[in-house]
């Protein structure tokens, strides 16, 4: 029953103003529990039927994530704070729980750079397959799985399909890790219903076996980080501009006619891969931080004729050379040389694509900015 299943977690102890954790005093863990997803006591998986080697390595996982692995953890909240207005408000529109945020915490640690052993990447750790099947592209110049907002959108439609599947959020988590034919499968196979009665099956992996108690470890934990000495604090969410630009631009240009570094336009627009916008598409919205799209739009509407470029690409034919290819395109050979990394000893062969900077027409939507930009994240200490 609940008044004897108990867990060891922390005491807090304040000293000299510094948190001091010891997993010294046992407490159950179902009052941690009560108002989130695992607390459904209307389904069969609910908390209530909670069996003990789910609780224990739920207080494994907590024991750790408070002692030896309190830093690491810290760090991933700490990553998270920038997403985690964006990520809830897009769970709110898909009509889902707000404890889903709390998941990558444990799939990336909120780093949308991640790129696990299986090629999974992104703070929702998508495979490019599943990617797919929600939109989201990868090509070689841009990886969606890395755009905070795509790949939370995609996420939130994913989480929401496997509920319909399963009907069960451990269920539906456990299929997020291991896959929807796996899962159903396993527990075809054993003729179970629940994650509870499978969360031991040799049929499943360890990594999927121990994902439920994982999350629900750092779903606890982040929910309650003052309890548990940690420091969480959701910053205000962060409005940009949608600025639409031709395929090719070069983003270090775009930076600089913003006003703003380089880095920061990368961070807000991580699924870039280079450093010029898609090749494979004529146009491409890239994200500024709100006010600086008009910065940018004024400073280009100064540049001359001969600094209004983009690159286009250009496969060598026999009888080219860097000067024949230049005069065609009514370019540089220093700019081709100067985008393509060629020195004057470079011979350019027949069949490579290289970049070729080419001017643009004047128009006056050659760039141009979007109504309606999307809510965002904070960029705090990143602006130049």
């Amino acid at each position: 029953s609940r008044s004897v299943v108990f867990v060891w977690v922390v005491l807090i102890i304040v000293a000299a103003s510094v948190d001091i954790v010891r997993a010294e005093d046992p407490f159950s863990i179902f009052p941690y529990l009560d108002g989130s997803i695992f607390n459904n006591k209307e389904a069969v998986d609910s908390s209530e039927n909670m069996p003990p080697y789910v609780i224990d390595k739920v207080a494994k996982y907590m024991n750790y994530f408070t002692t030896s692995g309190r830093s690491l953890f810290q760090h991933w909240l700490d990553q998270s704070m920038p997403y985690m207005p964006l990520v809830k408000e897009i769970l709110r529109e898909e009509g889902l729980p707000e404890d889903l945020a709390f998941l990558p915490l444990i799939e990336s640690g909120f780093n949308v750079n991640a790129r696990s052993r299986a090629s999974a990447t992104g703070m929702w750790q998508f495979m490019a397959s599943t990617g797919a099947s929600y939109g989201l592209r990868v090509n070689g110049w841009i990886d969606e799985r890395r755009d905070p907002v795509k790949s939370t959108k995609a996420a939130a439609l994913h989480l929401k399909d496997l509920y319909a599947t399963f009907g069960s959020w451990p269920l539906a988590l456990a299929s997020y890790n291991a896959g929807s034919g796996k899962i159903k499968r396993t527990l075809d196979n054993s003729g179970s219903s629940t994650f509870w009665e499978i969360g031991q099956s040799r049929a499943l992996a360890a990594e999927t076996k121990n994902y439920i108690p994982k999350f629900m470890a750092a779903m606890i934990i982040a929910r309650n980080p003052e309890a548990f000495g940690f420091t969480f604090m959701e910053v205000p969410a962060f409005r940009y501009d949608l600025l639409e630009v031709p395929g090719g631009m070069d983003v270090h240009a775009v930076a600089e006619h913003s006003g703003i570094n380089y880095e920061l336009l990368h961070y807000i627009n991580p699924e870039l891969k280079g450093n010029i916008t898609p090749l494979s598409q004529s146009r491409y919205i890239l994200r500024l931080p709100e006010g600086i799209g008009t910065v940018f739009i004024e400073n280009y509407t100064r540049l001359l004729p001969d600094e209004r470029v983009v690159f286009k690409e250009y496969k060598v034919i026999k009888g080219d050379s860097v000067s024949k290819i230049a005069k065609k395109f009514d370019t540089t050979v220093s700019s081709i040389r100067k985008v393509n990394k060629l020195s004057k000893r470079n011979k350019i062969v027949k069949g490579k694509t290289i970049l070729i900077p080419v001017r643009l027409p004047y128009s006056a939507d050659v760039v141009r900015l979007l109504t309606q930009p999307d809510v965002f994240y904070n960029m705090d200490g990143l602006s130049s």
